[in-house]
Formats: structure tokens, C-alpha cells, sequence
């Protein structure tokens, strides 16, 4: 069972931060999920909400912010004091840093402006300059998203969908949008369509798993991979050497 560590540790570390990024790394995940979005100068940074105001001590809306003001932000205060000063990460921040590691970006593209195409296509090309293209999965609640990818021709990468329900013809919808897999919220209702999906070649990862009865359901249904907030307890359930670099260990 694959572990992929949802904004980083997010249990232990303010998400979406290097902070929480080195934690995770410290155990042995296969991947890192991370939130990118562009700022009004058009930098793609690692952040999720739509408005800084939850997890930093800024207010107002990320695209409203050039990167340089972004940067002036506390993204760690909110989650604990020894975390303050902690920064919001640009994607080549990340991108930098996991060249040196053995796990892939997992780099979920929130709902991008209606133009989108220019902007991508520079997020692309950046990772692609990084040699991090075969080691990146994209996914999307914006499907269009994935079809203008795989027009593209950028077969490097994995492109996957984001869904919060199970959809009865799956498979085909898959197949018509040209993504190579499916990354679905846990729920009974969604465990009833993993086998038939598995059985197919489709890689099924499942988010939030923070429970380890049903991380362990996930498992026997032939779910590829978690997406957690606690790759500690989810690595060590599944009985995973830790890293070597256990000094970033939260």
C-alpha cells in the first residue's frame, strides 16, 4: 500500500509548508500531495484555499497577492508557535528540494483562471526543467484541465481526477477526458466501486485515510494508494522502513 502524505505531515506541521514537507519525508511515504495556484504575477505557489486568511496571518485572496507579498506572510503561527515565520513555498521551492528525494509530487491544480493554458504550460515546463515530470501525477477537480494536457502531448506525465463521489460509469468518463487515474474521497459508498476499477488497471487513491481500520479496508479492496494526514501512523501500519533522514522527524 502506497502512502502519500496530504500537504505534507499535516498533523504535526502547519500544511502545505516545507515544514510539513521535510516531516513527511522523514518516514517512508511514496509521495507528497501539494495544492498549486498562481499568484497575480503569475508564480505558481503551494497553497490551498482560495484566501490566505485560515493559515497565515494575512487576509484576501491569493490571486490578489504578487509572490514577493505572499512572501511576507506567517504561514505557521496558526498551526503552533515554533512554527512561526514558516513561509508559503513557491512550487520551485518544492520542486528543488525533492529532486534529492525517492518519492513522487502528487500536485493537485486547484480551479485555475479561465485562461489557464499559458499559465500551466509554464508550471509544466518548470517541472519538466527539473527532470521532475516522470515523477509527477497532476490532478484536478477541473477535468478540462487533463484533456488540454494530454492534447499537449506531455506524456511524461500521470494526470489524474479528483472526485467526491463515485461515478457509476467511471472507467469510461476516464477514458473520455484521457486521465490515467481516479483520486476519490473515502467513503462506503466510493469502496463499492474499487475493485471493479482495480481489476481494470485503474490506479484508485483514496483520500483522507486518517483511521487505520479503514486505511486496512482500503488495502483488501486493492486501493493503490492513501492519502493521508498521518504518514507516521499510516507508514508504520503498514509496516514501512523509515528514512534515513530522521532528523526532520515530527
Amino acid at each position: 500500500m502506497e502512502v502519500i502524505a496530504h500537504r505534507g505531515n499535516t498533523f504535526y506541521a502547519p500544511e502545505n509548508t516545507m515544514a510539513a514537507f521535510l516531516s513527511a519525508a522523514s518516514y517512508n511515504i511514496s509521495g507528497i500531495e501539494l495544492d498549486v495556484q498562481w499568484t497575480k504575477d503569475g508564480v505558481p505557489v503551494v497553497f490551498h484555499d482560495e484566501k490566505v486568511d485560515r493559515t497565515t496571518n494575512g487576509s484576501g485572496w491569493i490571486r490578489s497577492f504578487t509572490y514577493r507579498e505572499l512572501r511576507q506572510l506567517d504561514a505557521g503561527s496558526w498551526f503552533a508557535g515554533r512554527f512561526g515565520g514558516e513561509k508559503i513555498p513557491s512550487l520551485e521551492e518544492v520542486l528543488e528540494w525533492m529532486k534529492g528525494e525517492d518519492i513522487t509530487l502528487h500536485m493537485e491544480v486547484k480551479k485555475p483562471p479561465r485562461q489557464f493554458e499559458e499559465l500551466l504550460d509554464m508550471t509544466l515546463g518548470m517541472i519538466e526543467n527539473h527532470g521532475m515530470a516522470h515523477k509527477t501525477v497532476v490532478s484536478t477537480f477541473y477535468h478540462p484541465l487533463l484533456t488540454y494536457m494530454a492534447g499537449q502531448k506531455r506524456t511524461h506525465f500521470q494526470r489524474a481526477f479528483l472526485t467526491k463521489t463515485p461515478l457509476f460509469r467511471g472507467i469510461r468518463y476516464l477514458n473520455s477526458i484521457q486521465a490515467h487515474a481516479i483520486h476519490i474521497r473515502h467513503s462506503y459508498q466510493a469502496m463499492r466501486f474499487y475493485p471493479l476499477w482495480a481489476k481494470n488497471g485503474i490506479p484508485v487513491r483514496a483520500y483522507t485515510i486518517n483511521r487505520e481500520k479503514e486505511a486496512l479496508r482500503c488495502k483488501r479492496l486493492n486501493v493503490t494508494s492513501i492519502i493521508t494526514d498521518d504518514p507516521k501512523t499510516m507508514t508504520s501500519l503498514f509496516h514501512q522502513p523509515e528514512h534515513s533522514h530522521g532528523e526532520n522527524k515530527i
